[in-house]
């Protein structure tokens, strides 16, 4: 299980490296897969922002902390809603009126690739505003994806224990009730 995983968030980012959306979309959707994988159950939203908030926190405390120039510390939040529900069912960042209802704000994040973000000096989790950009996080694709692939590392090493003394069994459950696509495609 762990070299699968390990072996998807790999390519993760190779596709992050592409100068395309998709790799997000892909990014998002491995996101979702893991979110449940740590809980061993489908925690919805709940369950995607709690990943956000106690595993990919450890990575980087930026997805935990990060301020919007508002004021807002809502990333988690804002990564569900916009970030997850935006770019999966709707392939935007403006989410739609359920995902504003619950939380969601437009375009609050944004999204990059290195070359971009190195030539307009936008480090990752960085505050952005520019055009109908006002508030916003900024993701690096290359630096998302490095964070994809420590995450995946922390929820198999033994420090994943500090956070959920049960993770081992609930991902042996939810691998059992859902087993990830294997074979030759």
């Amino acid at each position: 299980m762990e070299q699968y995983f390990k072996a998807r968030a790999k390519e993760v980012q190779r596709i992050l490296k592409y100068i395309s959306p998709w790799g997000f979309v892909c990014a998002a959707a491995f996101l979702d897969c893991l979110s449940k994988l740590v809980a061993g159950q489908d925690n919805k939203r709940k369950g995607y922002k709690d990943f956000v908030k106690n595993y990919l926190a450890r990575i980087n405390p930026s997805y935990g902390s990060f301020q919007y120039k508002s004021g807002s510390k809502d990333l988690p939040e804002q990564l569900y809603h916009v970030f997850r529900c935006g770019l999966v069912h709707q392939f935007s960042l403006v989410p739609d009126q359920q995902s504003l209802t619950s939380g969601g704000r437009l375009r609050s994040i944004a999204l990059c690739h290195r070359k971009e973000a190195k030539k307009r000096n936008l480090p990752h989790l960085s505050q952005y505003s520019s055009g109908k950009i006002s508030d916003a996080a900024v993701f690096v694709a290359e630096d998302f994806g490095k964070d994809l692939k420590n995450v995946v590392k922390l929820i198999f090493s033994p420090q994943a224990k500090t956070i959920d003394p049960d993770i081992a069994p609930k991902m042996k459950e939810w691998v059992k009730k859902h087993p990830p696509i294997m074979g030759g495609f």
